[in-house]
């Protein structure tokens, strides 16, 4: 009891020094909002500003409270959220837990534990404003590894398909992109969100550090690791935010990015054309040939002819036979480099399964259809792909059941 009252003691000291407007210790304590019957006060709003405006690098003013204030109190709500659901389901965080993510925070800054807390002290932030901070994240990760993860399962088909996916965006661009999410639960509030994501815009763009803002404000499951997405291309991505960074240069940030579930503020990092790997396929082809200077019409047979051929090709073997039939010839190619094919010729054997018949090629002189006997090595890494697949999958039940515990909650705004 003794050292309860000597952490409110603490607490109200240390809040009315840095709010000298606020009269006494009952004001500080008074309810900002109450969720569930649980109270988070004025004090904890205000070291959590506080934290924000360190973490992120934006210099304390009145300002910058009030900019940050609004979506701080929303991050608050969420972790009070999470917090009840993980003591619903008796999970508990350990301060082991709780001492090796600040000793992380501490490495990420530079600095040693010592001289980490030491900093947030000379900025007027009580420890356990980022103790409570910490304590929220690990245990909704909890929450997620015991209830969502075991709904996630990976067929492989989705892993095939992906597989096609990044096969055919051999050649083309991907980039590296960070991001801060702002979900939209209730359309009465989407204008008050979009404000909020513009208002860390403009602290981006006063200097702030995109990474901090993100662990701080985004509410997506990137936000523990600064908001990276990683390599991304188009396909990987909401239409809108393909849209959006099409328009951007690397270093630019954009936004605020309206998607079907939020807000988001997008840093385009870096670009990188994606390689084709050292991928071999052993290719056999029917030529059928066109007639010396073929009409639109004799070009138009000759290539449904093809097509109906392709639709009937039974594997490799089969491929000679029905070139005599039809009166092409047949050809095996041996083994070929993907990345020595013509762009054409690639593109239409990049998604071919083993024993699948290609569409038709055009050619000057006839219509050629490519067959893939075998595959060796096509420098992609399927456990990648996997993971990237499950983690997608995760983030978006994250996101759904954060937003169902908020429906359901009873949320008292006071201020």
């Amino acid at each position: 009891m003794k050292r309860i009252w000597r952490f409110l003691a603490l607490a109200t000291t240390t809040f009315l020094l840095l709010t000298p407007s606020m009269a006494n210790a009952q004001q500080s304590l008074r309810a900002a909002a109450i969720v569930n019957d649980e109270v988070i006060s004025l004090l904890d709003l205000e070291m959590r500003v506080r934290l924000a405006m360190l973490a992120s690098g934006v210099e304390p003013s009145p300002e910058a409270r009030r900019r940050l204030g609004r979506q701080v109190l929303r991050n608050l709500i969420d972790e009070r959220l999470q917090l009840q659901e993980a003591a619903r389901l008796g999970i508990q965080v350990s301060s082991n837990e709780i001492d090796s993510a600040i000793d992380t925070l501490a490495k990420q800054n530079k600095r040693s534990r010592g001289e980490f807390i030491g900093l947030l002290n000379k900025r007027g932030v009580m420890i356990e404003a980022l103790v409570e901070q910490l304590k929220a994240t690990i245990a909704w990760q909890g929450v997620i590894a015991r209830q969502l993860n075991p709904q996630v399962t990976i067929s492989e088909e989705e892993i095939e398909a992906a597989v096609a996916r990044q096969r055919a965006g051999q050649g083309q661009t991907e980039r590296l992109v960070a991001e801060i999410f702002l979900a939209v639960d209730d359309p009465t509030q989407d204008e008050e969100i979009r404000r909020s994501a513009q208002r860390l815009i403009d602290q981006l763009q006063k200097g702030a550090r995109f990474q901090d803002l993100a662990r701080q404000f985004s509410q997506s499951a990137t936000a523990p690791v600064g908001g990276d997405l990683g390599w991304v291309s188009d396909s990987q991505l909401p239409g809108e935010l393909s849209d959006a960074l099409s328009r951007m240069a690397p270093g630019q940030i954009g936004g605020p990015v309206r998607s079907l579930s939020g807000y988001h503020v997008v840093f385009f990092r870096q670009q990188r054309r994606i390689e084709a790997g050292e991928e071999w396929l052993g290719l056999k082809q029917v030529f059928m040939p066109l007639p010396k200077d073929a009409e639109a019409e004799a070009t138009a047979a000759v290539r449904a002819e093809a097509v109906q051929m392709a639709g009937t090709l039974d594997g490799c073997g089969s491929m000679e036979e029905k070139a005599e039939e039809l009166g092409g010839a047949s050809g095996d190619l041996g083994e070929v480099k993907v990345g020595d094919l013509p762009t054409n010729l690639r593109n239409a054997v990049a998604n071919l399964e083993i024993g699948q018949a290609s569409q038709p090629i055009q050619r000057d002189d006839g219509f050629v259809v490519l067959m893939v006997c075998s595959r060796r090595g096509d420098g992609i890494d399927r456990s990648r792909i996997e993971n990237g697949l499950r983690r997608e999958r995760v983030d978006m039940l994250s996101r759904r059941h954060l937003r169902d515990l908020r429906r359901a909650a009873n949320v008292e705004m006071r201020i």
